[in-house]
C-alpha cells in the first residue's frame, strides 16, 4: 500500500554516485562530490496527498501533520500509522482558524480562532479528538506560543507543561494545558492562566514570535520575544522550577529593571521566530532568526548570564543582496526555515537556499541553490520543518511537497576556506579527503605567512604536498624547530615498509639535534636546563619503537653523525641504551679507561665481548681480566677465550693469569680440547715447570686417555731439554726403550722406575730391565749392583746378564745366582716330567675309550618312529644317534635345509645322486673292489654331512634358542584360528 505521504529519497539517490571509500585519495583528480555537480541542494516531490478543498495552513511535528482547509475543515494525519483523521467543528460557527500552533513532539495543538468580533483558542491532543475550549478565553488574538521542549513533557503527553502565549495585544500569559485537568476543574484543560508581562505598554503591540528554552540542565532560562520593530531577550534562572507559574520568576527580574530589547528592522506581520538545534538537541540551539521588510535577521545563540543577552552579534540577510548585486526591487519572502548552513526563503514562484556563511567577496551570491514551482497547485502558501525528523514540507493551496536537501555543504567548506574560518571548514570536509586536504593547504600557508611556523609545520606533515617543496619552504628560516616538527611529524605517519623514507628523516633529524646540542655546547650551555631540556627530547625521539629499528640498521652513519659533532658523551648514552657494548667497550679502551671497560664488561656479560676484548684487556689488567673470566664458568667456550688469550712472548705475570684461567678451564670446566692442553703445557714449559709433571702424571700413560698431544709436548720439552718430562711423554706414545735410554741418562732410579711399568708385557719388562743391567754393567762396571736386579726383577735371570760381564769377571761374584738358577730349572725339568706322564696316561684312556665306542651298537625295534615325520623308521634309509633320536635320510635332509648354507645342500643333494647312481649300476652280485670302495667313500662323506651330530641335541639347535615357535608372519594367521 502506497503511503499517504510517501517518501521520495530514493529518486534522487539513485542519481547520486557513490565514491568508492575502501582507499582515499588525495589528489586534485579525485573529489567525492564532484558527481554532484548535476544535482540540486533542493529536490522536491509531491506527495500522495490531494486535499478536498484549498489548504490554508499545514503544520509537521514528529511525523504528525495537521492542516486547515478554507473551509474550516481540520485534517490530523500520523505518518508513522497513515492514518486521518477530519474535524469539521468550524464548518457552522462563524469563527475562521487564524492560526495554528503545534508543539514540536506533535503531542498538543492550539487553534487561534476568531471573527471581527472575539477570538478563541481550543486545544486537541493527539489521543484527543475533540476540540476543547481553553477555558472562556475571548481576548486578543494569540498570534504566538512558546512551547515547552523539555523532553520530560513529551513522556507524559497529557499535560504541555509550562507554555507562554503572546496575544495581539502585547501581553505575554503563562499557562498549562492538559487534559488531566478535565475531571478536576469543571470540564477545563488550563491548570492555571497567568499574565506574566505586558510588552505594550499601554499601546498594543503584537507579539509576533516568542520562544523559550533551558540552558542545558542547568537552571537557567531564557526567553525571546518579538515584536514588529523589537526583539526582546529575558535571561535569569528560575530557583523552583515546580513553582507555577514558572517562568513568571524570570519576568519579575524586569518589574524593577528595564526590559533589554534590540531595535530590529521592521518584522513582517507573517513572520515566525525559527531557531535551529544541532542534532535534534532541544536543549543546544545553534541560531534564531526571523523575515524582516529588509532581511532576514539571524543570530547564533550565545548565551551570558552576567549581561542578560542571548546573542552577542547577528547579521541581516538583506533581500536586495542575495544575489551580489544592490537591487532596489526585491521581494519579502513569504516564509522561512532553517537547515545546518542555509535558511531557506519561500516567494511567491520559488523556493531558494541561502547561505548563512556569508562570503568574503559581497559581490558573491549567497543563493546556493533555487527550485522553481509552478501555479498548477494553486499559489505558495507556507515552508515548514519538522524539528523532531528534520524534514522540511511546502504547501501551495492544492498540494504538499516534501523536500529532499542533498549535501547542503558543498559549497560552504570553500565560503569559511576564504573567509579563514579553516576548522568550521574542516568539520564540513571530514569525509571528502581531497578537500579536507585542500583546507589543510590553506591553513597551513595562513599559520606559515603569519609567522606561525610550528602550526604550519604540523599541518604540512599531514598532507599530501610535495615533501621536497614543504622542506625548502622552513630550509630557508632561522629557526630549525618547525622543520624538526615537521619531520617527526612526518615520520609518524610513515609506515614500516617506507623503509627508505624513514631513514631518510630519522638520520636528518638525528643531524638537527646534534647540530642544536652542538650549537649550546659552543655556547658554554652545556650544563644549562635548555640542553638538559634538548637532550631529554633527543632521548625520547629515538626511543620510539620505528626510530629504534632504523638505528639497529644504521648504526655507523648515526655514530658518524654524533662524531662529526662531538657529541662523544651522547655516543656512549646511546649505545648503552641500545646495548652496543661493543662500541663503548671499545671507547674505553682507547681512552685507557680499563676499569669502566672491566666493569662494563662484568655487568653485562656478552660472550662475544669476552672473545672480542680479552686479548687487549688482559694485557692490561690480567688478574682483574682472568677473574672476570673465571666468574662467567660455562657461559665461554674456552676454545674460543684460549684465541684471545694467545698472546706472542707474554710477561710473565701475564702469562701466570692465562695459565690460571687455562687450569680453571681443565679442572672446573673439563675441557679436552687439545688445543687448550698444548697452550698450556707450552707456558707451563716456559713460565711454570714445576707444574708441567704434576700435569702430566695427572693426564695418565693411556695415549687414548690424555687430552694434548703429546709428540707436540715431547718436541717442546726435547727443545727445553726437560729430561724427566721427556722420558714421561715417551712412554704415553709407547717408546719404551727410548724412555728407558733417556731415563738412564738422568738416574738408574727413573730408568728402573721406568721399566717396572709395562707389567702386562713381561717380554718388552724382559727387554727393559736387560737395557738396565747392561747400562749399570757396561757404563759403571757395578757387578754388585746388576746381581741386585736378579732381585728386583724377576724376568731376568744370571744366564740373561752374563754376556753383559767382562772377561775377566771370577764366578765367585755371580756364584750365588748360578746356582740359584741352576735349582730353579732342576725343579721347573721335574715338573715336565711330571706334566708329560700325566698326558701319557690320559691318551691312552682316550684310545681305549674310543675302541670301545666303534664296538658298540643300538637295538632297532621294529615299532620305532622317525622323529621327524612319526612314520616307522625301518620303511627308508635312516640315521640312528646315541641320544635315541631316529630320522629317515630324507627327513633329516628336509630338517636341515633352513638352518645350513645353500652350498651344503647342494653338496648334500649331489652326494645322493652320485651314491644312487652307483647303486643302479652295480645290481649284480659280481662287484669290483673299486666301486664298493668308491660307494663307500661316498656314503662316508654323505654321513659326515648328515649324521655329524643329532639335529635336535646338536648346536643347531642351540642355536636357535632364541627364535620364537610361530613366526611374526605367521602369528595374527594362528592368533585368529584360535579365536
Amino acid at each position: 500500500m502506497i503511503s499517504i505521504l510517501d517518501q521520495f529519497e530514493q529518486g534522487v539517490e539513485s542519481r547520486i554516485k557513490t565514491a568508492p571509500t575502501s582507499k582515499q585519495l588525495l589528489d586534485e583528480s579525485f573529489d567525492r562530490d564532484a558527481d554532484l555537480q548535476g544535482i540540486p541542494i533542493l529536490s522536491k516531490k509531491k506527495v500522495n496527498f490531494s486535499p478536498s478543498d484549498k489548504i490554508t495552513q499545514l503544520l509537521v511535528s514528529n511525523d504528525y501533520v495537521v492542516l486547515v482547509m478554507v473551509n474550516n475543515v481540520l485534517l490530523r494525519i500520523n505518518l508513522k500509522q497513515d492514518n486521518i483523521e477530519e474535524i469539521d467543528t468550524f464548518k457552522t460557527s462563524s469563527l475562521k482558524v487564524k492560526q495554528l500552533f503545534l508543539d514540536p513532539f506533535g503531542e498538543h495543538l492550539l487553534i487561534s480562532c476568531g471573527n471581527i468580533n472575539s477570538s478563541q483558542l481550543f486545544y486537541a491532543t493527539k489521543q484527543l479528538s475533540k476540540l476543547k475550549p481553553v477555558g472562556k478565553y475571548q481576548g486578543s488574538e494569540i498570534t504566538s506560543v512558546a512551547w515547552n521542549y523539555d523532553f520530560k513533557v513529551k513522556s507524559t503527553s497529557s499535560t504541555t507543561g509550562p507554555i507562554l502565549l503572546g496575544n495581539s495585544s502585547g501581553t505575554i500569559i503563562e499557562t498549562q494545558l492538559g487534559t488531566e485537568f478535565d475531571r478536576f476543574f469543571q470540564g477545563s484543560v488550563v491548570q492555571y492562566w497567568k499574565e506574566v508581562f505586558d510588552i505594550s505598554k499601554g499601546q498594543p503591540i503584537p507579539i509576533i514570535g516568542l520562544q523559550y528554552h533551558r540552558v542545558g540542565k542547568s537552571d537557567l532560562f531564557y526567553i525571546l520575544a518579538i515584536t514588529p520593530t523589537k526583539l526582546y531577550q529575558f535571561v535569569d534562572i528560575i530557583f523552583n522550577k515546580d513553582e507555577r507559574p514558572m517562568l513568571q520568576q524570570i519576568f519579575n527580574n524586569y518589574l524593577t529593571i528595564p526590559e533589554r530589547f534590540y531595535e530590529i528592522p521592521t518584522v513582517v506581520k507573517h513572520s515566525k521566530l525559527h531557531f535551529y538545534f544541532l542534532n535534534n538537541d532541544f536543549t543546544v540551539p545553534k541560531y534564531f532568526g526571523f523575515l524582516t521588510e529588509l532581511g532576514v535577521f539571524v543570530a547564533e545563540v550565545d548565551i551570558n548570564k552576567d549581561e542578560k543577552t542571548i546573542f552577542s552579534s547577528h547579521e541581516l540577510i538583506e533581500y536586495s543582496r542575495l544575489y551580489g548585486r544592490d537591487d532596489d526591487d526585491f521581494t519579502v519572502p513569504l516564509s522561512m526555515t532553517f537547515t545546518r548552513y542555509h535558511v531557506l526563503l519561500l516567494f511567491p514562484e520559488r523556493v531558494i537556499a541561502v547561505s548563512l556563511v556569508a562570503p568574503s567577496d559581497r559581490t558573491a551570491s549567497q543563493v546556493m541553490d533555487e527550485d522553481y514551482c509552478s501555479d498548477s497547485y494553486g499559489r505558495l502558501l507556507n515552508i515548514t520543518k519538522d524539528l523532531m525528523t528534520g524534514t522540511i514540507w511546502l504547501y501551495a493551496e492544492r498540494a504538499v511537497f516534501r523536500y529532499k536537501i542533498t549535501k547542503e555543504d558543498r559549497h560552504v567548506w570553500k565560503v569559511y576556506l576564504d573567509k579563514g574560518m579553516f576548522e568550521e571548514a574542516k568539520e564540513i570536509c571530514i569525509n571528502n579527503p581531497y578537500r579536507i586536504n585542500q583546507v589543510l593547504i590553506r591553513q597551513a600557508e595562513h599559520f606559515f605567512n603569519s609567522k606561525q611556523y610550528e602550526n604550519s609545520a604540523l599541518i604540512y606533515a599531514n598532507l599530501n604536498v610535495s615533501f621536497e617543496e614543504i622542506v625548502l619552504k622552513f630550509l630557508h628560516l632561522n629557526e630549525k624547530k618547525p622543520i624538526k616538527l615537521f619531520l617527526m611529524k612526518k615520520l609518524g605517519g610513515l609506515n614500516s615498509q617506507d623503509y627508505t623514507k624513514i631513514t631518510m628523516i630519522t638520520l636528518w633529524l638525528i643531524e638537527l639535534f646534534a647540530n642544536e646540542l652542538a650549537v649550546l655546547r659552543n655556547y658554554k650551555l652545556g650544563k644549562s636546563q635548555e640542553y638538559t631540556t634538548l637532550q631529554e627530547s633527543f632521548k625520547q625521539f629515538l626511543a620510539i619503537p620505528i626510530i629504534q629499528d632504523c638505528l639497529r640498521k644504521n648504526w655507523e652513519s648515526i655514530y658518524d653523525i654524533l662524531a662529526s659533532h662531538g657529541d662523544v658523551n651522547f655516543m656512549m648514552w646511546l649505545a648503552l641504551e641500545n646495548q652496543d657494548y661493543k662500541r663503548v667497550i671499545q671507547h674505553y679502551l682507547n681512552e685507557e679507561n680499563i676499569a669502566e671497560a672491566l666493569t662494563l664488561l662484568d655487568n653485562h656479560p656478552f660472550s662475544e665481548l669476552f672473545y672480542t676484548f680479552s686479548s687487549d684487556l688482559v694485557e692490561k689488567a690480567p688478574a682483574q681480566t682472568v677473574s672476570i673470566l673465571i666468574k662467567q664458568g660455562q657461559k665461554l667456550d674456552p676454545l674460543k677465550v684460549i684465541n684471545a688469550l694467545i698472546i706472542p712472548n707474554p710477561s710473565e705475570r701475564l702469562a701466570l693469569e692465562i695459565i690460571r684461567y687455562l687450569e680453571y678451564s681443565i679442572h672446573c670446566l673439563n675441557c679436552h680440547v687439545e688445543s687448550v692442553h698444548n697452550y698450556l703445557i707450552s707456558l707451563y714449559i716456559k713460565y711454570n715447570r714445576d707444574k708441567l709433571m704434576n700435569y702430566l702424571k695427572l693426564q695418565g700413560r693411556e695415549i687414548s686417555a690424555v687430552s694434548y698431544n703429546p709428540e707436540f709436548a715431547l718436541r717442546l720439552c726435547r727443545e727445553h731439554q726437560l729430561g724427566e718430562a721427556c722420558v714421561q711423554l715417551s712412554i704415553v706414545l709407547g717408546l719404551w726403550e727410548a724412555a728407558v735410554d733417556l731415563a738412564l741418562t738422568i738416574s738408574v732410579e727413573l730408568a728402573k722406575t721406568t721399566a717396572s711399568l709395562p707389567n702386562n708385557n713381561i717380554e718388552l719388562s724382559k727387554k727393559l730391565w736387560l737395557k738396565i743391567a747392561q747400562h749399570v754393567v757396561k757404563q759403571n762396571n757395578d757387578i754388585e749392583q746388576a746381581m741386585r736386579f736378579l732381585e728386583e726383577c724377576k724376568f731376568i735371570k744370571i744366564e740373561d746378564i752374563l754376556p753383559f760381564f767382562p772377561d775377566f769377571v771370577t764366578i765367585d761374584h755371580f756364584k750365588d745366582a748360578v746356582c740359584s738358577s741352576l735349582e730353579v730349572y732342576n725343579k721347573d725339568i721335574q715338573n715336565l716330567k711330571e706334566e708329560m706322564e700325566d698326558a701319557t696316561k690320559s691318551a691312552e684312556v682316550i684310545r681305549s675309550e674310543i675302541l670301545s665306542f666303534r664296538n658298540g651298537y643300538m637295538l632297532i625295534q621294529p615299532s620305532n618312529e622317525c622323529s621327524s615325520c612319526h612314520e616307522q623308521l625301518m620303511t627308508k634309509a635312516f640315521y640312528t644317534f646315541p641320544c635315541s633320536h631316529c630320522f629317515h635320510a630324507e627327513c633329516l635332509i628336509k630338517e636341515m635345509q633352513p638352518y645350513v648354507d645353500s652350498s651344503t645342500i647342494n653338496t648334500i643333494k649331489d652326494l645322493q645322486n652320485q651314491l644312487n647312481t652307483l647303486y643302479q649300476n652295480n645290481k649284480d652280485i659280481s662287484q669290483s673292489l673299486e666301486a664298493i670302495n668308491r660307494r663307500d667313500k661316498v656314503k662316508e662323506s654323505l654321513d659326515k654331512l648328515l649324521a655329524a651330530e643329532c639335529f635336535f641335541c646338536g648346536d643347531i639347535m642351540i642355536s636357535l634358542i632364541d627364535k620364537p615357535f610361530i613366526e611374526d608372519a605367521d602369528f595374527e594367521k594362528i592368533k585368529h584360528e584360535w579365536e
